[in-house]
């Protein structure tokens, strides 16, 4: 094998070992945010839920009621 060959085929492993881990990286980081948008998203309807309360009025046989404060 010619000394290019060589530097060529070290370049070569060096640049896969480079995309591997800035994949890994980036794999990790989408990760991380979709769990911050869940956790942001179920934080954003318990508020919801809190400051915008429903209450049902039942009234038997006739009509049932619903009021959103």
């Amino acid at each position: 094998m010619s000394k290019l060959q060589i530097l060529r085929e070290l370049v070569n492993q060096r640049l896969t070992a480079a995309v591997e881990e800035i994949l890994g990286l980036c794999e990790r980081t989408i990760s991380e945010y979709e769990e911050e948008f869940h956790c942001s998203q179920r934080e954003a309807e318990r508020l919801k839920a809190a400051f915008n309360p429903e209450v049902r009025l039942h009234r038997a046989g006739l009509f049932t009621f619903c009021v959103l404060l």
